[in-house]
């Protein structure tokens, strides 16, 4: 097991992610299991090869390699990345908060709107808006006191739903509201539901949109291109092209009629 922390210049190190005994990638890939802005890093930057009996976990890069030992690190653009063993005990870090430091890491790129937030989307309080605090934080939505963001809307419990911003992502419980909430349509249990661009949050009647920039930017990343999607595409014959083909077939039958007269 290694454990990974990646830091930014001048900035506290994010929470570490701890890596099973498969080989990762640390890179700008959509697949890299530690992700890195692609202004900084290559698709594939350093790749981390797991140990197995006696043998040391080792890491390579385009231009040089070595072993982990008690510790290596790597200077990627401003990032600073080292891999160490991990504590005795721990355990493999989930998916989600790789996607998440992903996110947190693009976040400083685009600039001071690049928080995550909430918007009212129909109703007398479209509109109003709400951006997360940055992680751990929570934020209570309903129309009594109690609530963060307090919106007088008659289908709102006093303390409707709250959304909590962690290092795993973003989610959101219900609260034992009367009128129950919905992500994109499917009522939240007592577990909660996951947050990603675009989707409908419903508390009641009352429509809210989440947005996450960061989770939009990386997502562009990993599409393909326009120019791509063109060159796959079955070309569709223009009007030119059966003008042509006609001009063709005149002068073919004019040719034929010259032979036989």
């Amino acid at each position: 097991m290694l454990r990974v922390e990646v830091s930014e210049a001048d900035q506290q190190a994010l929470p570490p992610i701890d890596v099973g005994d498969a080989a990762f990638v640390i890179g700008s890939s959509p697949t890299a299991r530690v992700r890195l802005p692609a202004n900084a890093a290559r698709p594939e930057h350093v790749r981390i090869y797991a140990g197995h009996g006696t043998s040391e976990p080792r890491w390579r890069s385009a231009s040089a390699s070595g072993v982990i030992g008690d510790g290596a690190v790597f200077d990627i653009g401003h990032y600073r990345v080292r891999v160490a063993p991990a504590p005795e005990g721990a355990s493999a870090t989930p998916p989600q908060r790789t996607e998440s430091l992903a996110r947190e890491l693009v976040r400083s790129l685009l600039g001071a709107n690049a928080a995550p937030s909430l918007e009212v989307e129909r109703g007398e309080h479209a509109g109003a808006k709400r951006s997360l605090a940055p992680p751990e934080s929570v934020l209570v939505i309903g129309r009594g006191d109690v609530a963060g963001w307090a919106i007088p809307d008659g289908d709102l419990s006093k303390a409707h739903a709250e959304v909590r911003r962690g290092w795993d992502g973003v989610r959101v419980i219900d609260l034992g509201s009367k009128n129950g909430t919905r992500v994109d349509r499917v009522r939240v249990g007592d577990a909660g539901a996951e947050l990603h661009d675009g989707a409908l949050l419903e508390l009641g009647k009352l429509a809210l949109r989440y947005r996450d920039p960061a989770e939009a930017h990386l997502g562009q990343g990993s599409r393909p291109s326009a120019a791509g999607t063109r060159s796959v595409r079955r070309a569709h014959p223009t009007p030119a092209f059966y003008v042509a083909i006609a001009v063709a077939a005149l002068a073919v039958v004019a040719l034929i009629w010259l032979v036989v007269t």
